[in-house]
């Protein structure tokens, strides 16, 4: 019999998944992880474990937990995925012209605001006293006229 998974094993031992998970975890019982990550229990390790198993319970029109999802789903869903990528296509073309459009304004701006500065800093060295001050003696120096 093939490996089975947790929630098989669980039926087949009679007990709950969170025994069977719990007894992987403590290394009681030693099982391997599948490709998805999911841990896959050799039933022969489960009897060793817990003694005689339950009789599989029947087949349900389910698919277990490892099988891959059906083709229709598939297509279903690729075709989802098709309409979400489209979508974000043109959201994100949308964007590209509305950022060159800003762009432009903010460069506009951001000149506007240079220029203004430019003027507003001139017009302050006009307002203030731009001589050089004399550096300043001491008063023995001036005291004997020595600058």
């Amino acid at each position: 019999m093939p490996a089975v998974s947790v929630r098989m094993a669980a039926a087949l031992a009679g007990k709950d998944r969170s025994t069977i998970l719990r007894a992987i975890e403590s290394g009681k019982l030693s099982a391997t992880k599948s490709e998805l990550g999911r841990f896959l229990i050799d039933p022969a390790e489960l009897e060793r474990v817990y003694g005689t198993l339950l009789p599989a319970p029947a087949h349900s029109d389910a698919e277990p937990e490892h099988a891959p999802p059906s083709t229709g789903a598939l297509i279903q869903e690729l075709a989802h995925l098709r309409e979400t990528l489209d979508r974000e296509r043109v959201h994100r073309e949308e964007l590209g012209i509305m950022y060159e459009r800003d762009r432009r304004s903010w460069e506009d701006e951001r000149t506007f605001f240079r220029e203004l500065v430019g003027k507003q800093t001139d017009q302050l060295k006009l307002l203030t006293d731009q001589r050089q001050a004399a550096p300043s003696s001491s008063f023995w120096q001036r005291l004997l006229k020595r600058a």
